[in-house]
């Protein structure tokens, strides 16, 4: 067990094959990088020690993140810039270090907003009209499937944002304690079809706002 005497934010990038890498083996990848690193990790309490190791916003496989969170606490103070160097050198190709900053080491690690950028395919269906018609309803409810269950979710009560960017559709979703809207079921509720107007494999998450810090689209 150790206490954690500075808790460090770091912004990186998951880009390239690395973006079919699961939330858990993710987080496998930080460990062993600050492990090889030698990185004064602080540990869990309990019968099982774990590293002080937090990714607040599981990223969907395949997704490409810009702009992504995690929160390591260390047990004894170190430069942040020593920390970003000496992690990067054990990260893998994919994962780019964007910056590290100090925070309380109780930091707030609820995700409040989603912002993603989802290229469009030639020919889509996708108009301003269309984004004003879904903005301008009370609710969308699609169908989303997980582990063999099927439930309706209202999607448009967690739409912050929609805009047009020339050939792809930028997107800020509100999160909170009841969840959130994933790209692919906004994209549905606007009538697009995977394969047809977008790719999956080409959506972008381009920022993850926590609760103590802004969004943007």
């Amino acid at each position: 067990m150790s206490q954690v005497k500075q808790n460090i934010r770091v912004r990186f990038s998951k880009e390239g094959d690395v973006r079919f890498t699961s939330h858990h083996d993710l987080m496998r990848v930080f460990e062993r990088a600050l492990r090889r690193a030698a990185l004064p990790v602080a540990m869990s309490e309990g019968h099982n020690p774990r590293p002080r190791i937090s990714l607040p916003a599981p990223l969907s496989v395949s997704f490409q993140g810009s702009n992504e969170v995690a929160d390591v606490g260390l047990h004894q103070w170190l430069r942040p810039q020593e920390f970003s160097a000496r992690l990067q050198a054990e990260l893998p190709q994919g994962i780019a270090i964007r910056s590290v900053e100090i925070t309380s080491t109780h930091p707030d690690r609820q995700p409040s907003a989603l912002s993603y950028r989802i290229p469009l395919l030639p020919g889509h269906c996708l108009s301003a009209e269309r984004i004003d018609a879904l903005l301008g309803r009370e609710e969308a409810l699609v169908e989303r499937e997980r582990k063999r269950e099927v439930k309706e979710v209202d999607v448009r009560r967690f739409v912050k944002a929609l805009r047009l960017d020339g050939d792809a559709l930028l997107m800020l979703l509100e999160c909170s304690s009841e969840g959130t809207a994933r790209p692919e079921e906004v994209l549905q509720a606007l009538g697009c079809r995977e394969g047809v107007d977008y790719l999956v494999g080409d959506v972008e998450r381009t920022h993850v706002s926590l609760s103590s810090s802004p969004g943007n689209t």
